[in-house]
């Protein structure tokens, strides 16, 4: 299995937690992606906070039942993976936002996401998450110069035969 495949799920990840209208994702797509419950960590607060995929869909329906927010994009910016034989981890620089899709207002950060290979189909097992910061920042080799984003991917196979 190549990167490609990889590729291919993280895009597919990125779209099942986007919604818009208040059209909140469907746990069941966004849980067939992950091996098993999936452990999803956000880390950019001062209290860690843990997920399933499942959980995390319901973090989002209950924002969205509050009234908080009406939709969610997220979508890579850059990445680089790396594989050894049948494990991945992907460094995925992200933008995010609650609101309308304005440059502008986009929040970064970058996510840790290791992959499985399982039967010959790639698998998410975990993934860890931090929005930039004051105190962190994505480093620039991750979005060109000035901070200005990039749109290309890094890839490098430590087996091969991966």
């Amino acid at each position: 299995m190549s990167v490609t495949a990889i590729d291919q799920l993280t895009t597919e990840f990125y779209d099942n937690i986007s919604f818009e209208n208040g059209l909140i994702p469907d746990i069941e797509s966004l849980q067939s992606i992950f091996h098993g419950d999936g452990l999803l960590i956000n880390n950019s607060d001062k209290q860690m906070v843990l997920y399933t995929a499942e959980s995390f869909v319901q973090e989002l329906e209950s924002k969205v039942a509050l009234g908080e927010t009406n939709q969610f994009n997220q979508h890579e910016i850059y990445s680089r993976t790396e594989l050894f034989g049948k494990i991945a981890q992907r460094i995925s620089v992200y933008e995010r936002s609650f609101s309308d899709y304005q440059q502008d207002q986009m929040i970064r950060g970058i996510n840790f996401i290791q992959y499985v290979l399982i039967d010959e189909s790639w698998k998410i097992t975990s993934m860890v998450w931090n929005d930039e910061n004051e105190n962190y920042q994505v480093p620039v080799d991750y979005l060109g110069e000035n901070g200005s984003r990039v749109e290309s991917q890094e890839s490098r196979r430590t087996n091969p035969d991966a």
